[in-house]
């Protein structure tokens, strides 16, 4: 039977015995258990071997992605023309393909330029319509000065499905308002 002797001698046994009963805590002079001081592998060991796996698995990773980035498809040449008379300078405005090697983008389709043109370049994003949910959007930048302008097309849905391009724009020397593009194509596998 269990006598209240000194205050000292009860209290801290009822600390004891308080700190045994709540979850997670430990009793005074309890170890933890630790890997290191049970038989098998040395720590030190352990942690060479978890640092090769982990070398091992990020090699692996970026192995896998610069292969998906290698499409098998090399860039190929392309051509189109666009007829430009519906272009206004505004945003919203438009030109129309009027020939193009790319079988995707048929004749009739349109290119957006979605922001106004300044003062001295267009530099604005595009989207390029070929039909109900065939779209591809890039970016589009033309110096007025010298009429010559880079335009990437980097992501397209439907048909368009990726489709990157990357083309020199230049106006045609004897056709007013007809601009040639003339760069490199492919569509990326997903």
């Amino acid at each position: 039977m269990w006598k209240a002797g000194n205050g000292k001698k009860s209290s801290s046994a009822a600390r004891k015995l308080h700190l045994a009963q709540m979850p997670g805590a430990l009793a005074p002079r309890a170890k933890e258990a630790s890997v290191v001081g049970r038989p098998g592998w040395p720590a030190s060991v352990l942690v060479v071997v978890a640092a090769a796996f982990s070398l091992a698995a990020l090699a692996i990773s970026a192995s896998a992605a610069s292969l998906q980035n290698r499409s098998p498809q090399a860039a190929k040449a392309f051509h189109a023309t666009k007829d430009c008379s519906g272009f206004t300078g505004l945003a919203g405005a438009f030109c129309t393909i009027r020939s193009s090697n790319v079988k995707a983008l048929k004749v009739g389709s349109k290119i957006f330029y979605l922001q106004q043109e300044g003062k001295k370049a267009l530099n604005s994003d595009t989207a390029i319509y070929a039909g109900p949910g065939n779209i591809a959007v890039g970016h589009c930048f033309l110096r007025f000065a010298t009429g010559v302008g880079r335009c990437t097309i980097s992501v397209g849905t439907g048909r368009l499905a990726g489709f990157h391009a990357r083309v020199r724009v230049t106006a045609d020397p004897s056709i007013s308002k007809l601009w040639h593009w003339d760069g490199t194509y492919g569509f990326k596998k997903s």
